[in-house]
């Protein structure tokens, strides 16, 4: 029996993100579940036709980023979705919405620490920090150690 049915993975698009994605991705396939992939334009002060290109050029890049790590698993269960408005607010929606089981991110926007310093860990992101209060769903927060290059030896 499989624990999750709907994943939803955030990302800034920054190669740390790459390496959750990974992880993400492998989740989804054992479990047999469907993934959403969710980038945040962040808050923008655009006209709505500007938002829509926006939204367009980042799905673009999402599809870029991950498309052929997609295509090479032959993971077909998936939806990229790009808002605009506090990312936050648009992660919690759209988990709500869309029923998700799990968010899976990673600990912010920047890898923790940098390869080969001290493991000692700062805090988490303000996004992540924020998303595991108002997430309606567990968030599953991938550890700097499962990132290459940056586990303690």
């Amino acid at each position: 029996m499989n624990m999750y049915k709907k994943i939803l993975f955030p990302t800034c698009l920054t190669v740390f993100c790459s390496h959750v994605f990974d992880f993400t991705l492998r989740t989804a396939i054992e479990e047999e579940a469907k993934l959403w992939i969710y980038h945040g334009l962040g808050r923008v002060n655009m006209s709505g036709e500007e938002v829509a290109k926006e939204i367009e050029k980042a799905e673009a890049r999402l599809f870029e980023e991950y498309g052929d790590k997609l295509k090479r698993r032959g993971f077909t269960n998936y939806a990229i979705n790009v808002t605009d408005g506090d990312i936050v607010s648009e992660i919690t929606k759209l988990a709500r919405n869309a029923k998700v089981d799990v968010i899976i991110m990673g600990t912010g926007t920047r890898p923790p620490m940098p390869a080969g310093e001290s493991a000692r860990v700062g805090p988490l992101g303000k996004t992540t920090a924020q998303t595991l209060l108002w997430a309606p769903c567990p968030v599953l927060v991938v550890p700097p150690a499962l990132v290459p290059g940056l586990a303690r030896r």
